[in-house]
């Protein structure tokens, strides 16, 4: 038996890493065999150390990709976060955008219905006709206070429109009134010429009795 190292064999220097032929660091080497049989002592002793090696390399390769499994499930994960904080500040803005355009459209609606209820009979007609307009506008983006504006908008309306009877009966009262006060002065007018009339005959009849009696 050989001894060992064998006489005249060099030393033994620092393996090399990953020793010269093995894959590189990040695939699995291929897997070694039980030695040959018979094999020289020096000869399995290096095979030993290759075996060693290669477990090495195995154990190097686990980890590699284990931190490299963890390196892309971390990306993965803040991927994930920014897409959903990006989601969220979207969904924000969506909302605070479409709050806006409710809060618009519920104060242009209730501008329109706040003048229809001082509605003059003159104006009525033009300001429903603003008030139809305005709703088929706005009511789409008031959202969830759209059912709540057309009932404000039907109230103001029929609101409206008995505000405008009302004006138009007073109207028609302080007319009739009017029209009554006139026939009567005029009735007392013309009962007051018929009067007169009626004087002024007499007077010229006296008149002419009394000349003839002073004849």
């Amino acid at each position: 038996m050989g001894t060992y190292p064998p006489a005249g064999a060099p030393a033994a220097g620092p393996a090399a890493y990953p020793p010269p032929g093995h894959p590189p660091i990040g695939v699995p080497p291929p897997l070694m065999g039980p030695p040959p049989a018979g094999m020289h002592p020096w000869d399995l002793h290096n095979y030993h150390m290759m075996q060693h090696q290669q477990h090495h390399m195995a154990m190097v390769h686990a980890q590699e990709q284990q931190r490299q499994q963890e390196m892309q499930k971390k990306k993965s994960e803040q991927a994930d976060k920014r897409r959903r904080q990006e989601d969220e500040k979207r969904r924000r803005e969506e909302e605070a955008k479409r709050k806006q355009n409710e809060e618009k459209a519920v104060k242009n609606i209730m501008q329109v219905v706040q003048k229809l209820r001082v509605a003059t009979p003159e104006g009525f007609d033009a300001l429903k006709k603003e008030l139809e307009d305005t709703l088929a506008k706005e009511l789409p983006l008031a959202g969830s206070s759209s059912s709540r504006m057309k009932e404000e908008a039907d109230k103001g309306l029929s609101a409206a429109q008995k505000c405008i009877e009302m004006i138009n009966a007073r109207r028609k009262l302080v007319e009739d009134k009017r029209r009554e006060m006139e026939a009567k002065q005029k009735a007392l007018e013309d009962r007051a010429k018929s009067l007169m009339e009626e004087l002024l005959g007499l007077v010229a009849s006296a008149e002419e009795q009394s000349r003839r009696l002073a004849d």
